[in-house]
């Protein structure tokens, strides 16, 4: 159902869609019909940050490869303008890429907006934790930081990755 109703949705924004939102929104939908809300929010959150403790791990013992830290931001910047660009149904404003520091600003996000579209836009927290778990103590030369999102209620999310010289 799920699937059908994104059909016209851009093989961009199918890649989200399919690999976290639909499935997040799904599970979500079905636990409650056996649980209590709040319980299955916990559930599929749980769900979710496994998944990033996970990715964090993997990412943190590439890193060890020594230098190899400094080609993060830059590897940001360029999955921003690929991945999470406005084919996707992202809008990103790009506010520093280089020397060291991808900035930007997301103003518009699918995972928010379709958490919001089908009624659940609490479920988006989870979407937005998963990435302060991945990124978070990656390296110790390199910051994530993010002080708002759309999925917490802001006006967009502020994200920066940064390496320390």
């Amino acid at each position: 159902m799920l699937l059908a109703e994104n059909a016209d949705a851009s093989k961009e924004k199918q890649y989200h869609l399919k690999r976290q939102i639909l499935p997040g929104i799904a599970a979500y939908e079905t636990l409650q019909r056996v649980m209590p809300k709040e319980e299955a929010l916990q559930t599929v959150h749980g769900y979710v940050e496994r998944l990033a403790r996970t990715s964090h791990k993997q990412l943190a013992a590439l890193l060890h490869i020594p230098g190899l830290y400094r080609l993060v931001p830059g590897v940001f910047v360029k999955s921003t303008r690929s991945v999470f660009g406005p084919a996707a149904g992202f809008a990103p404003k790009e506010l520093q890429a280089g020397n060291g520091i991808w900035r930007v600003d997301m103003m518009k996000c699918p995972y928010h907006d379709t958490c919001v579209a089908y009624g659940c836009p609490e479920l988006c927290c989870c979407f937005c934790d998963s990435d302060d778990i991945s990124y978070t103590g990656l390296h110790p030369k390199l910051i994530w930081e993010r002080s708002m999102t759309l999925g917490r209620g802001n006006d967009r999310c502020d994200f920066c990755m940064k390496t320390i010289k």
